[in-house]
């Protein structure tokens, strides 16, 4: 089986802060063995002792960047996304006051930052981009609006939202 056929489950949490009304996104180490350097949210694969794929996600906030599930709001849950390297991805959209404090995992985390949510909300900031990926051409989005390259399945899950806010 190559990495396409073998679907993994991760949960994810798509951060509004409050106080700057903006998404806290992370990117990940260079010394992580999936995915290194790549932008995402807060998360990760599900693991045997996960109640389901929010509790995934919760420990994974907490283990990320020191935050616990008290500090923040559940609004709602948002549509799966599939990588290319086999996840399936579930987000949830939540509020937090504000992200401060926290502590990043420099194991896991090499940079956290904000997008403002005006400029994730605008359809106007996505493109569609081909990627090449095991010698196939995938078509995919890239978030335009950053310094930060944004794309694959952070970027769809991030157009979620600006699909809900038309």
């Amino acid at each position: 089986m190559n990495k396409l056929e073998t679907p993994k489950e991760a949960g994810v949490i798509v951060m509004h802060d409050l106080t700057t009304d903006s998404l806290v996104l992370t990117q990940r180490s260079t010394e992580m063995s999936e995915h290194p350097g790549e932008i995402c949210f807060p998360g990760g694969r599900w693991q045997e002792g996960d109640d389901n794929l929010y509790a995934t996600a919760l420990r994974e906030l907490r283990e990320e960047l020191d935050i616990d599930s008290s500090r923040i709001q559940l609004q709602r849950s948002m549509a799966f996304e599939r990588t290319l390297t086999g996840y399936i991805i579930h987000p949830w959209l939540v509020t937090i006051e504000s992200i401060e404090p926290y502590k990043a995992n420099l194991g896991e985390v090499s940079a956290v930052f904000s997008l403002p949510l005006a400029e994730v909300s605008n359809f106007g900031n996505y493109q569609e981009v081909t990627v090449k990926r095991y010698g196939v051409d995938i078509k995919s989005y890239q978030y335009m609006a950053s310094t930060y390259f944004v794309w694959g399945a952070t970027a769809r899950i991030m157009m979620q939202l600006s699909k809900k806010s038309k």
